[in-house]
Protein backbone atom coordinates (compact mmCIF):
# COMPACT_ATOMS: atom_id res chain seq x y z
CA UNK A 1 0.00 0.00 0.00
CA UNK A 2 2.79 2.39 0.95
CA UNK A 3 4.62 1.48 -2.26
CA UNK A 4 1.57 2.45 -4.27
CA UNK A 5 1.29 5.76 -2.43
CA UNK A 6 5.02 6.35 -2.90
CA UNK A 7 4.75 5.68 -6.65
CA UNK A 8 1.83 8.11 -6.98
CA UNK A 9 3.71 10.73 -5.00
CA UNK A 10 6.81 10.20 -7.14
CA UNK A 11 4.82 10.61 -10.36
CA UNK A 12 3.20 13.76 -8.99
CA UNK A 13 6.58 15.20 -8.09
CA UNK A 14 7.97 14.33 -11.53
CA UNK A 15 5.01 16.00 -13.20
CA UNK A 16 5.46 19.09 -11.07
CA UNK A 17 9.18 19.16 -11.76
CA UNK A 18 8.52 18.58 -15.45
CA UNK A 19 6.12 21.51 -15.56
CA UNK A 20 8.67 23.67 -13.79
CA UNK A 21 11.38 22.59 -16.23
CA UNK A 22 9.12 23.39 -19.18
CA UNK A 23 8.19 26.74 -17.66
CA UNK A 24 11.83 27.52 -17.03
CA UNK A 25 12.76 26.47 -20.57
CA UNK A 26 10.05 28.73 -21.97
CA UNK A 27 11.31 31.60 -19.83
CA UNK A 28 14.85 31.04 -21.07
CA UNK A 29 13.68 31.00 -24.70
CA UNK A 30 11.76 34.24 -24.20
CA UNK A 31 14.76 35.75 -22.44
CA UNK A 32 17.06 34.75 -25.30
CA UNK A 33 14.67 36.18 -27.91
CA UNK A 34 14.29 39.38 -25.91
CA UNK A 35 18.06 39.70 -25.59
CA UNK A 36 18.46 39.18 -29.33
CA UNK A 37 15.81 41.80 -30.06
CA UNK A 38 17.54 44.27 -27.76
CA UNK A 39 20.89 43.63 -29.42
CA UNK A 40 19.40 44.15 -32.88
CA UNK A 41 17.73 47.37 -31.77
CA UNK A 42 20.92 48.63 -30.12
CA UNK A 43 22.87 47.89 -33.27
CA UNK A 44 20.29 49.54 -35.51
CA UNK A 45 19.82 52.58 -33.29
CA UNK A 46 23.41 53.16 -32.21
CA UNK A 47 24.02 56.88 -32.63
CA UNK A 48 20.54 57.51 -33.99
CA UNK A 49 19.17 61.04 -33.90
CA UNK A 50 15.47 60.57 -33.19
CA UNK A 51 13.14 62.35 -35.60
CA UNK A 52 9.91 60.38 -35.45
CA UNK A 53 7.38 61.49 -38.03
CA UNK A 54 4.88 60.15 -40.52
CA UNK A 55 5.60 60.95 -44.15
CA UNK A 56 2.29 61.25 -46.01
CA UNK A 57 1.31 61.55 -49.64
CA UNK A 58 -0.54 60.07 -52.59
CA UNK A 59 0.71 57.42 -54.97
CA UNK A 60 2.31 58.82 -58.12
CA UNK A 61 2.17 56.66 -61.25
CA UNK A 62 3.35 59.20 -63.82
CA UNK A 63 7.13 59.29 -64.28
CA UNK A 64 7.49 63.01 -65.04
CA UNK A 65 5.41 63.99 -62.02
CA UNK A 66 7.36 61.56 -59.85
CA UNK A 67 10.71 62.99 -60.96
CA UNK A 68 9.73 66.64 -60.56
CA UNK A 69 8.17 66.04 -57.14
CA UNK A 70 11.20 64.10 -55.91
CA UNK A 71 13.53 66.87 -57.07
CA UNK A 72 11.55 69.32 -54.91
CA UNK A 73 11.66 67.04 -51.86
CA UNK A 74 15.11 65.46 -52.26
CA UNK A 75 16.81 67.63 -49.66
CA UNK A 76 15.15 65.49 -46.98
CA UNK A 77 16.50 61.90 -46.71
CA UNK A 78 13.15 60.71 -45.33
CA UNK A 79 11.43 61.90 -48.50
CA UNK A 80 13.94 60.10 -50.73
CA UNK A 81 13.20 56.83 -48.93
CA UNK A 82 9.47 57.53 -49.33
CA UNK A 83 9.88 58.04 -53.09
CA UNK A 84 11.94 54.85 -53.38
CA UNK A 85 9.09 52.92 -51.79
CA UNK A 86 6.60 54.51 -54.20
CA UNK A 87 8.84 53.39 -57.06
CA UNK A 88 8.95 49.88 -55.57
CA UNK A 89 5.15 49.79 -55.39
CA UNK A 90 4.89 50.84 -59.04
CA UNK A 91 7.44 48.20 -60.00
CA UNK A 92 5.65 45.43 -58.10
CA UNK A 93 1.99 46.34 -58.58
CA UNK A 94 1.62 48.73 -61.54
CA UNK A 95 4.19 48.92 -64.33
CA UNK A 96 7.68 47.44 -64.03
CA UNK A 97 9.26 49.75 -66.61
CA UNK A 98 7.89 52.91 -65.03
CA UNK A 99 8.72 51.64 -61.55
CA UNK A 100 12.29 50.90 -62.58
CA UNK A 101 12.70 54.33 -64.19
CA UNK A 102 11.35 55.98 -61.04
CA UNK A 103 13.67 54.01 -58.79
CA UNK A 104 16.76 54.86 -60.83
CA UNK A 105 16.02 58.55 -60.24
CA UNK A 106 16.26 58.06 -56.47
CA UNK A 107 19.03 55.44 -56.40
CA UNK A 108 22.71 56.25 -56.72
CA UNK A 109 23.88 56.11 -60.34
CA UNK A 110 26.79 53.93 -59.24
CA UNK A 111 24.57 50.86 -59.09
CA UNK A 112 22.61 51.54 -62.29
CA UNK A 113 23.47 51.24 -65.97
CA UNK A 114 22.86 53.53 -68.93
CA UNK A 115 19.70 52.73 -70.89
CA UNK A 116 18.81 55.22 -73.67
CA UNK A 117 15.31 53.74 -74.05
CA UNK A 118 14.40 54.23 -70.39
CA UNK A 119 12.38 57.22 -69.21
CA UNK A 120 15.23 58.09 -66.83
CA UNK A 121 18.02 57.07 -69.19
CA UNK A 122 19.04 54.40 -66.69
CA UNK A 123 18.21 50.82 -65.78
CA UNK A 124 18.94 48.68 -62.74
CA UNK A 125 22.39 47.28 -62.20
CA UNK A 126 22.60 43.62 -61.17
CA UNK A 127 22.22 44.20 -57.41
CA UNK A 128 19.33 46.65 -57.66
CA UNK A 129 17.47 44.37 -60.08
CA UNK A 130 17.88 41.42 -57.73
CA UNK A 131 16.53 43.38 -54.76
CA UNK A 132 13.54 44.76 -56.67
CA UNK A 133 12.75 41.31 -58.01
CA UNK A 134 12.78 40.06 -54.41
CA UNK A 135 10.08 42.63 -53.63
CA UNK A 136 8.22 41.66 -56.79
CA UNK A 137 7.69 38.20 -55.31
CA UNK A 138 5.65 39.71 -52.48
CA UNK A 139 3.94 43.03 -53.22
CA UNK A 140 3.07 43.37 -49.53
CA UNK A 141 6.70 44.28 -48.77
CA UNK A 142 6.47 47.73 -50.36
CA UNK A 143 2.89 48.20 -49.17
CA UNK A 144 3.85 47.41 -45.58
CA UNK A 145 6.02 50.55 -45.50
CA UNK A 146 3.38 52.78 -47.09
CA UNK A 147 0.44 52.37 -44.74
CA UNK A 148 -0.83 48.85 -45.45
CA UNK A 149 -1.65 47.29 -42.08
CA UNK A 150 -0.48 43.75 -41.35
CA UNK A 151 -3.35 43.23 -38.90
CA UNK A 152 -5.82 44.14 -41.64
CA UNK A 153 -4.17 41.82 -44.18
CA UNK A 154 -2.28 44.66 -45.85
CA UNK A 155 -5.34 46.56 -47.04
CA UNK A 156 -3.97 49.51 -48.93
CA UNK A 157 -5.18 52.98 -49.91
CA UNK A 158 -3.09 54.55 -52.67
CA UNK A 159 -4.48 57.98 -51.82
CA UNK A 160 -3.34 57.83 -48.20
CA UNK A 161 0.29 56.74 -48.14
CA UNK A 162 1.96 56.78 -44.72
CA UNK A 163 5.60 55.94 -44.00
CA UNK A 164 6.80 55.69 -40.40
CA UNK A 165 10.16 57.44 -40.13
CA UNK A 166 12.09 57.05 -36.87
CA UNK A 167 15.29 59.02 -37.35
CA UNK A 168 18.77 58.94 -38.84
CA UNK A 169 22.19 57.64 -37.87
CA UNK A 170 24.66 60.26 -39.14
CA UNK A 171 27.79 58.67 -40.61
CA UNK A 172 29.36 61.76 -42.20
CA UNK A 173 27.98 65.16 -43.21
CA UNK A 174 27.00 63.60 -46.55
CA UNK A 175 26.09 60.07 -45.48
CA UNK A 176 23.26 58.90 -43.22
CA UNK A 177 21.39 55.76 -42.36
CA UNK A 178 17.63 56.41 -42.25
CA UNK A 179 15.52 54.21 -39.98
CA UNK A 180 11.96 53.33 -41.02
CA UNK A 181 9.36 50.85 -39.78
CA UNK A 182 7.25 48.33 -41.68
CA UNK A 183 3.89 47.14 -40.35
CA UNK A 184 4.87 43.62 -41.40
CA UNK A 185 8.31 43.34 -39.80
CA UNK A 186 9.32 43.09 -36.16
CA UNK A 187 12.39 45.27 -36.38
CA UNK A 188 13.06 48.72 -37.87
CA UNK A 189 14.67 48.91 -41.31
CA UNK A 190 17.89 50.81 -42.09
CA UNK A 191 18.32 52.54 -45.46
CA UNK A 192 21.63 54.19 -46.38
CA UNK A 193 21.70 57.48 -48.29
CA UNK A 194 24.33 59.89 -49.59
CA UNK A 195 24.03 63.56 -50.56
CA UNK A 196 25.15 64.40 -54.11
CA UNK A 197 26.62 67.66 -55.42
CA UNK A 198 23.11 69.03 -55.99
CA UNK A 199 22.19 68.57 -52.33
CA UNK A 200 19.87 65.66 -53.17
CA UNK A 201 19.76 62.60 -50.95
CA UNK A 202 20.10 59.42 -52.99
CA UNK A 203 19.65 55.88 -51.73
CA UNK A 204 22.85 53.83 -51.85
CA UNK A 205 21.83 50.70 -49.91
CA UNK A 206 18.35 49.30 -49.24
CA UNK A 207 18.71 45.52 -49.00
CA UNK A 208 16.86 45.39 -45.64
CA UNK A 209 13.72 46.73 -47.32
CA UNK A 210 13.67 43.77 -49.70
CA UNK A 211 13.50 41.15 -46.93
CA UNK A 212 10.21 39.31 -46.50
CA UNK A 213 7.34 40.50 -44.32
CA UNK A 214 4.77 38.59 -42.30
CA UNK A 215 2.31 36.41 -44.18
CA UNK A 216 -1.30 37.56 -43.87
CA UNK A 217 -3.38 35.56 -41.40
CA UNK A 218 -5.82 34.13 -43.96
CA UNK A 219 -2.92 32.48 -45.79
CA UNK A 220 -0.91 31.56 -42.69
CA UNK A 221 -3.86 29.67 -41.20
CA UNK A 222 -4.91 27.92 -44.43
CA UNK A 223 -3.42 24.44 -43.92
Amino acid sequence: MFDKIRRKATRAVKRAVGDKVEDEAEKQVKKTISKHEDEVKKHTFRGMVSDEKTIKGEMITDFDKFKSNWEKDAKDPAQSVFYLLMAAYNYCSKDKKIGEAMATVVLSKKHNNDAPGSLSGLKFGKTNKYLFDQMLEDENIAKSYLGADYEEEYKFNENKLKMQFMGVVPETDKNVKAIIQSSGKDFPTPVTLAKNKHGQWKVTEFSSIATGCKTIASIEEDF
